[in-house]
């Protein structure tokens, strides 16, 4: 059976809709022929050189990425800026990308709901009644906040982690943002007054994580990348229930651009 590259955009936007993406975002398609047919399809969490290049040893002709390579309106093609060297080349190529961001992390069963199951949550829903919301689940077995940072550890692959606050405390209820959560410090009081025990997120700003500390509240950072490579898994999950014919390729040139 053939398709177009318009039948894995309709595949990933029946799973999250691009209405459920944040005001600021950029999600949807960045460049491409959606009529063009769809030879095979590259996953990624950033669009690089690398990973375009990538595409087309693949042959591959659509990049879905996490993390929108367009995201502010260009004023003009700079061939010194990486990501603009890798928009024109999977121009010159003809591979079409497409950006899955915060519709992804909001969207029913998406990358919020992906993190939460992957770090053994159960009874999973989102604060505040609300699907662009932290999800808070709970543990099986209540274990110390230095027993589940190791756990966590392990799940991300992260050696990098840190934390806040009582590493002795048991944990039961924890909450979760994948990808940048640690701004609002509003979310912190909602967070403890729904009876999270602590909060797992990434990109912790100085100021909240003081908030966190003052408030004697846990937290666990983990790595940007770490929390969010695992978009490729579940992109991977989402296209081939409708691809049934179509090669899917998770790309290994997307590395995390901080040193281990």
């Amino acid at each position: 059976m053939s398709y177009k590259i318009k039948d894995a955009l309709k595949a990933i936007e029946e799973f999250a809709p691009l209405e459920l993406q944040a005001e600021f975002d950029n999600s949807g398609l960045k460049y491409g022929d959606i009529e063009a047919d769809l030879k095979s399809v590259l996953i990624t969490l950033d669009t690089t050189e690398k990973v375009v290049e990538d595409a087309i040893q693949n042959g591959c002709n659509l990049i879905v990425e996490h993390h929108p390579l367009i995201f502010e309106p260009l004023k003009g093609i700079d061939l010194r800026k990486p990501p603009q060297k890798a928009l024109v080349k999977a121009i010159k190529n003809d591979i079409a990308i497409y950006s899955a961001h915060t519709n992804i992390d909001f969207a029913k069963g998406g990358l919020n709901d992906y993190v939460a199951k992957k770090l053994g949550l159960e009874d999973v829903y989102c604060l505040d009644d609300d699907i662009s919301s932290a999800r808070i689940g709970t543990l099986r077995t209540p274990v110390s906040m230095r027993e589940y940072k190791n756990h966590v550890k392990k799940v991300f692959n992260d050696n990098n982690m840190a934390t806040i606050g009582d590493e002795t405390r048991l944990i039961k209820k924890v909450g979760v943002i994948n990808g940048s959560g640690g701004k609002d410090t509003d979310l912190l009081i909602r967070l403890k007054e729904s009876g999270a025990d602590i909060f797992i997120t990434s990109d912790i700003k100085y100021a909240f994580a003081r908030f966190a500390n003052d408030l004697n509240y846990g937290i666990i950072t983990i790595g940007h990348y770490n929390s969010e490579i695992c978009f490729l898994e579940l992109m991977e999950e989402i296209l081939t229930k409708s691809l049934k014919s179509v090669k899917i390729v998770k790309t290994t040139k997307c590395s995390n651009p901080y040193n281990n």
